[in-house]
């Protein structure tokens, strides 16, 4: 394996001055078309929000935009000023396992957080929990980034959600 080639930026999207209850439809939809020459796809997501959550999730498709499929989502951001990046990393081959936090309650009543593997399963559209990877591969060049916002955003003055995808790969084309 060669080192690669530093990120090239495939788009980035920028959505401000959403107000209201969630977001339209459960989301805000961007199709992106990845290189087919690329090894990883890498999503870079700030946020501005008041009053509420918002996070960014990386889906795949197999049958032209159709039907989408849950690849990997960041945290939610709430309550944030825009400068902590939340970052997601695909691979393009898949990890192959659905990753799953996992906490319990101990009878002393400490918590215990794990993160468990497991078979991908489903991976239907906005089904992953925040900070989770589904395992599935790239199913096409066609992709999405799909923004949720989880609640009320109280100012429209101070919203704003920057997201970036980027690729890299060995070849310089990509």
């Amino acid at each position: 394996m060669a080192i690669r080639l530093p990120l090239k930026t495939v788009d980035t999207f920028t959505d401000s001055n959403d107000t209201g209850t969630g977001s339209v439809a459960g989301g805000i939809p961007h199709v992106v078309t990845i290189p087919q020459d690329c090894d990883n796809v890498v999503v870079k997501m700030t946020a501005s929000v008041s009053g509420t959550g918002v996070s960014a999730v990386f889906q795949t498709t197999d049958d032209g935009g159709t039907t989408y499929y849950d690849v990997a989502r960041t945290s939610i951001v709430s309550n944030a000023n825009g400068t902590t990046a939340q970052w997601l990393n695909i691979p393009v081959s898949g990890q192959g396992f659905r990753s799953a936090v996992q906490a319990q309650t101990s009878v002393a009543g400490s918590t215990n957080v794990g993160v468990m593997l497991n078979t991908i399963g489903s991976a239907a559209a906005s089904s992953l929990g925040q900070y989770q990877a589904s395992g599935l591969p790239l199913l096409s060049p066609q992709a999405r980034v799909f923004i949720i916002i989880n609640g009320n955003v109280t100012s429209a003055a101070s919203n704003s959600v920057v997201t970036k995808v980027m690729v890299n790969s060995q070849s310089a084309t990509a």
